[in-house]
């Protein structure tokens, strides 16, 4: 009986990770082969909102309001909110400083971004503007920004996805790491799609909607996982999700283990609590209505992250290995095998429009380390051993590398 069920958790988890990593290698082919869309240049410049939710963020909000003053788009078409979501520092004084709108929140029971975005977006005139986007306050933004989304609003997207790319490359092997992972996403996931016509999915930080759409689709979404969460309820209506490759902004990731710990945790938790909520239904509801919009739009849900894939790739082949009876093991073995080989091709294929190769090959030595942390988040939220009940600030830091033009050339 144990031969059995042995064998029908490996050959689950041997169909599972196989459709997984197919996909990734699927979408990878088509970002090197499929051509660009040609569109035609916008002959309107759309009226944007830029909202920035910032909790005690004294220490980045400046640069971020620096990088916006310099965004190449008519100043008399976008305008610039700052939501000092229940602070308890200088944020709204140094916003304060710029010709932006100030808005201070205070609500300690209603405690998240989703709940800041939420009341912001109530306090905003969306009648007065054509779109609205989301920039998280430790960011800086490319000065052409406005100009890209522009041009993907036009081809009649109402949610866009930003370039969400690690501005701090330099600070550690953990962001040199993190940079090549962030590559792979932005362009063999998000560009891919939108170069197949396919949706996109919403990460959180960079993330622009119509103002219609704010106004017909209401924010909803107070998970920790708020962008997973009103992602899914986008795709629920057949929204698609737009990206766009050169609308770029530069994330500056924790530098260590420790202290991105809390962040991860939350991202973790919050995205296993859309998975169960949403991502399991949309997966079953396409399916059954053979909508093959919202089945591949469910995947980013269902599928894991790369080094989550990673790291049960090599515990289904380990299982392979150690376990000596049960059926189809020689397969199962081989199949392990070609599927840790795809998913290091796919990463030397990121390392390689990354550039830096020194430095991130130095950074790999550190990966098992990366992979092991990894693990035991995604096992403390899937467990449910950390309930992620309560939002916890990001401990941010000031970085060496503030030259972002160099980072990402793609």
């Amino acid at each position: 009986m144990w031969i059995l069920i042995i064998s029908v958790v490996i050959f689950g988890l041997m169909i599972y990770l196989t459709c997984a990593t197919a996909y990734l290698l699927f979408l990878a082919a088509a970002y090197f082969l499929v051509k660009e869309p040609e569109h035609a240049e916008p002959k309107t410049r759309n009226k944007f909102a830029i909202l920035i939710p910032a909790h005690n963020e004294e220490l980045l909000i400046a640069r971020l309001c620096d990088s916006l003053l310099g965004i190449d788009y008519p100043k008399a078409v976008y305008q610039v909110y700052v939501v000092a979501d229940n602070c308890t520092d200088q944020t709204a004084s140094i916003a304060g400083t710029f010709p932006f709108n100030v808005l201070i929140r205070k609500d300690e029971a209603h405690i998240g971004k989703g709940y800041a975005i939420d009341w912001a977006i109530t306090q905003i005139p969306l009648n007065d503007y054509d779109a609205l986007l989301i920039v998280d306050a430790d960011n800086i933004v490319d000065k052409n920004i406005l100009l890209e989304l522009n041009k993907i609003i036009d081809q009649g997207f109402e949610a866009i996805q930003c370039h969400n790319s690690v501005g701090n490359r330099e600070d550690s092997w953990f962001t040199q790491l993190l940079f090549v992972s962030r590559m792979i996403g932005n362009l063999f996931y998000h560009h891919a799609k939108y170069k197949l016509g396919l949706s996109s999915y919403l990460m959180g930080n960079g993330i622009c909607f119509s103002t219609k759409l704010l106004m017909r689709k209401k924010w909803t979404a107070f998970s920790l996982g708020e962008d997973w969460e009103y992602y899914a309820q986008l795709i629920h209506d057949r929204v698609k999700i737009g990206f766009a490759v050169k609308a770029k902004v530069f994330h500056q990731e924790s530098r260590s283990l420790e202290q991105a710990t809390t962040q991860r945790l939350r991202w973790s938790s919050g995205r296993f609590q859309v998975l169960r909520r949403y991502g399991f239904g949309l997966l079953k509801d396409g399916i059954r209505r053979f909508d093959w919009f919202t089945v591949d739009a469910s995947l980013p849900l269902v599928f894991p992250n790369y080094s989550l894939q990673f790291n049960l790739t090599i515990l289904y082949l380990m299982l392979s290995v150690l376990i000596t009876k049960f059926y189809f093991r020689l397969l199962s073995i081989t199949v392990g095998v070609c599927l840790v080989i795809a998913q290091i091709a796919l990463f030397a294929a990121g390392m390689y429009l990354a550039k830096s190769y020194r430095e991130v090959f130095k950074a790999l030595f550190r990966a098992p380390f990366f992979l092991l942390w990894k693990a035991c988040i995604d096992i403390l939220s899937v467990t449910g051993i950390y309930r992620g009940e309560k939002w916890v600030r990001t401990d941010r830091h000031l970085s060496r590398d503030n030259n972002v033009s160099d980072h990402d050339n793609a």
